[in-house]
This record gives C-alpha cells, structure tokens and sequence, in this order.
C-alpha cells in the first residue's frame, strides 16, 4: 500500500482498507454531526481533515501514548509543542 497520495479518490479508497476499528472513530464521529447539525463531511474528508490539523507535537504525544504506553505525563508542552517556564 503506498502513502503517496495523488488524488482524493485515491484516500477514499485507503480509508476503505482501513480495518474497522480504525474506521470506528470517524464513522462515529459522522453519525454524531449528521444528528446534531443535520450534514457532515463524511468518513474521508473527516480523516484528512485530522491529518491535516495534527502538529508534530500531537503526533509525537500519540505516539508516546500508543507505543510507550505513556498513561500521563507530568511536564506537557504547549500547544506549539514547547516546553516555557509556565510548564514548570
């Protein structure tokens, strides 16, 4: 499966591939707009849209979460993702 994203059409059908518990959240996340605001961008759209937002230090914090099972964290960055002499 390549990353390398050339049309839209082609994200539709990564997502597509998606086993269904990766899938889960979006699905949920459409059913839920559609019932409060009566539209939503759908599944697809949701996901770039959340690839699109996510900074590094996000990405980097989900992975620490995932991976090095990191339940919480005493110092966390700002939203840049640096750390000022609030954080201490």
């Amino acid at each position: 499966m390549s990353l390398e994203i050339q049309s839209p059409d082609q994200l539709e059908e990564l997502v597509k591939q998606l086993p269904p518990h990766l899938r889960e959240n979006y699905e949920k996340a459409d059913r839920q707009l559609r019932e409060f605001y009566g539209t939503a961008p759908g599944v697809t759209n949701l996901l770039r849209m959340w690839i699109a937002c996510g900074t590094s230090s996000q990405i980097r914090r989900e992975f620490e979460l995932a991976v090095f099972d990191v339940t919480k964290r005493q110092i966390n960055p700002n939203e840049g993702g640096h750390f000022d002499e609030d954080n201490l």
